[in-house]
C-alpha cells in the first residue's frame, strides 16, 4: 500500500515524535480516535474492545453499514488499514487490567472501566500519558494526565466517581458522530502537543451543541 504523504502537517506536527499508543474503547469515540491517529502517523495503535457492531453505533462512529455483526475491533483493523496503510494491533475482549506502557488513550463508557485503567497508570514510569475521554449527549470532557505529576493525579482522582454519582451518564442513549469527533480531536491535539512540545491541556470541557466551552 503507498505510504502516506504527511507533507502538509508537518509543519504542525512531527510524526516522528509519535510514540506507541494503547486504545481502550473501539466505540463512537475510540474508532474515530484510531482513525485520526494513523492518518498523523502514529507508528503503532494497539485496540482493546470486545463489543460487536449493532445498528445503533454506525451513524455515531468511524464504522461501515457493512461492519454490522463484525467485531469492532476487526472491522477497525481494516477501516485503518484501507485509510492509512497502517495495520493496528487488536485485542478483541475488553481490558481488564493488563499492565500498559507509552501513550494510554480512555475511551470506555463506565468508571469502573476508567479505575481499571488508573490501576495499571498512577505513578506507572512506563507511561508517559493517559487521555481520557467521556461524552454524554452534547457534552465532551477530556483528561490528559501525566501519570507521575502530583497535581494531575490528585486533580484526575477528583473526577473517579463512582458511575452511580456521576451528574452526567458518561454513555448515554443519545449520541451524534460531531460530538465525538470533537472528543477524538481533543485526544489527538493533547497528544501531538505532548509529544512534540512536553505540552498538554490537563482538562478540555466542551458543550458541543452550543459552541460553548466550560470553565
Amino acid at each position: 500500500m503507498r505510504e502516506l504523504n504527511l507533507s502538509q502537517q508537518r509543519g504542525i506536527f512531527d510524526s516522528t515524535c509519535a510514540k506507541p499508543v494503547t486504545l481502550i474503547g473501539a466505540g463512537a469515540v475510540g474508532s474515530q480516535v484510531a482513525v485520526m491517529l494513523a492518518k498523523i502517523g502514529v507508528p503503532k495503535i494497539i485496540v482493546y474492545d470486545g463489543d460487536a457492531i449493532e445498528s445503533h453505533n454506525i451513524p455515531m462512529s468511524a464504522y461501515r453499514q457493512n461492519d454490522l455483526g463484525s467485531f469492532k475491533v476487526e472491522a477497525l483493523r481494516a477501516i485503518v488499514s484501507e485509510q492509512s496503510g497502517l495495520v493496528i494491533d487488536t485485542v478483541p475482549k475488553m481490558y481488564t487490567g493488563e499492565p500498559l506502557k507509552g501513550t494510554v488513550v480512555a475511551c470506555v463508557d463506565t468508571m469502573e472501566a476508567r479505575k481499571s485503567i488508573w490501576q495499571q497508570v498512577k505513578r506507572n514510569p512506563n507511561v508517559d500519558i493517559l487521555v481520557d475521554t467521556r461524552v454524554a449527549e452534547e457534552f465532551v470532557s477530556v483528561f490528559a494526565i501525566a501519570p507521575c505529576d502530583e497535581e494531575d493525579t490528585a486533580y484526575y482522582e477528583h473526577f473517579l466517581y463512582p458511575s452511580n454519582k456521576a451528574l452526567r451518564p458518561t454513555c448515554g442513549h443519545h449520541g451524534i458522530i460531531h460530538v465525538g469527533a470533537v472528543a477524538a480531536a481533543a485526544v489527538c491535539a493533547n497528544l501531538t502537543n505532548w509529544w512534540q512540545n512536553g505540552k498538554k491541556k490537563r482538562h478540555f470541557k466542551e458543550l458541543c451543541v452550543e459552541l460553548e466551552c466550560v470553565d
